[in-house]
């Protein structure tokens, strides 16, 4: 990580003689927690655990243009799980210029986390105790063709690998990891028209290239999707976006021991979203299917439901509920294997001070696996907030 921040500290600097407005800002917040089955097996092990991210951030704006850089550790301390300690490094830069008719945009990412806090979003193996190092350069550009017409473009490159210290089978857990090192690459194309102020729509076409190789095996896939966009405001207070495409899946498997396959199918993508916020009230409503490139070596298809609801119950107190089910499979027809995934979180915040408040949650977790598997774990969360609202300077 330290690699990265002589060459990030500069792009922040540049073009100091305009009057630019810095803010620092640095953020702990601690988290305590109990944990009932803390790495969601079949045979529970119970918890009590620290979590603190001390995170500090610098960034930098002008009237065109803006900067940040953050960097940080996430710290987890456990009363008898000492294997499961961890203080894992983060940092990420991220950039942005306009002008009257384009927008250009760059962030660059490092992270090492353990698998199963990532594994929503990679593996769906959520008792995996592996530690996964993850890099990423993202760019993007924007370009408004006329009042109603824009076109934009992005592309993404990721890396995974897993620490020396994630393959190791000694642990009191047992076998720690068989994740395997990947790299995806992707290219994103759009076209978005204003049909009225309430509504805008157009076209999405997204390319994905996914290798994964280590001793056992070397596969690659690759997607295309095309797909139509679009945003209705209902109103003020309440509006939809949506995506409903098609996509094609290229696999091929080469397996250390045994014969490649190949496979090739076809599929669905969508997702719809809605959102409505008033004074008391804020909610959300998701569901979405993709696809989900995973550190086990192949690509999942992934169908997401969620449900956010925040509530205002007194000028102190807020209620927050989060909800969510998914659903994991192989995206081709070379594996059966299928996890479904609940999570499910009510938690009360109460303000103290203008910058201090205190939030009380209990998290449900469940996974059941086609495989026969099905577990649960209850955890109870009591986490410190403080607001800080960091230094401002301009020059």
């Amino acid at each position: 990580m330290r690699k990265y921040i002589p060459l990030l500290v500069p792009i922040v600097l540049i073009n100091t003689a305009s009057a630019a407005e810095w803010v620092f800002n640095a953020q702990a917040d601690p988290k305590f927690k109990y944990d009932d089955n803390e790495l969601l097996r079949e045979d529970k092990l119970d918890d009590f655990s620290l979590n603190i991210d001390p995170t500090l951030s610098l960034s930098r704006s002008l009237e065109n243009s803006s900067s940040e850089i953050r960097l940080g550790y996430r710290i987890s301390r456990y009363k008898d799980l000492k294997e499961l300690d961890k203080e894992n490094p983060f940092a990420s830069f991220s950039t942005s210029y306009a002008t009257e008719r384009s927008t250009y945009g760059l962030k660059l990412d490092y992270a090492e986390r353990e698998s199963r806090s990532i594994a929503e979003e990679d593996t769906a193996d959520f008792s995996n105790i592996s530690t996964t190092i993850t890099k990423s350069i993202s760019p993007s550009y924007s370009y408004r063709l006329t009042e109603l017409d824009t076109i934009s473009t992005s592309l993404s490159y990721q890396t995974r690998k897993q620490s020396d210290d994630s393959r190791n089978n000694n642990s009191v857990f047992g076998s720690s990891s068989n994740l395997t090192d990947n790299e995806t690459a992707s290219l994103n194309l759009a076209w978005q028209h204003q049909y009225t102020e309430r509504l805008n729509g157009g076209l999405s076409f997204t390319y994905v290239n996914y290798q994964a190789e280590s001793d056992s095996l070397d596969n690659e896939y690759d997607s295309y999707s095309l797909g139509l966009t679009s945003e209705y405001q209902l109103s003020e207070l309440w509006s939809v976006n949506g995506l409903l495409g098609a996509r094609y899946l290229d696999s091929e498997n080469n397996p250390v021991v045994g014969s490649q396959t190949s496979d090739q199918s076809t599929g669905l993508d969508y997702s719809i979203s809605t959102t409505r916020e008033d004074e008391l009230n804020s909610y959300t409503l998701s569901a979405s299917r993709s696809l989900l490139p995973s550190s086990e070596g192949d690509v999942n298809e992934q169908d997401a439901y969620t449900i956010t609801y925040r509530r205002n119950l007194t000028e102190k107190l807020t209620g927050n509920l989060s909800a969510s089910y998914r659903k994991y499979r192989s995206a081709d027809d070379l594996d059966s294997t299928e996890t479904k995934y609940i999570d499910f979180s009510p938690s009360l915040s109460w303000k103290l001070a203008e910058d201090w408040s205190l939030v009380f949650a209990y998290r449900y977790r469940s996974v059941d696996e086609s495989d026969g598997k099905n577990v649960d774990g209850n955890a109870l969360t009591f986490n410190i907030d403080y607001n800080w609202h960091g230094i401002r300077f301009s020059r």
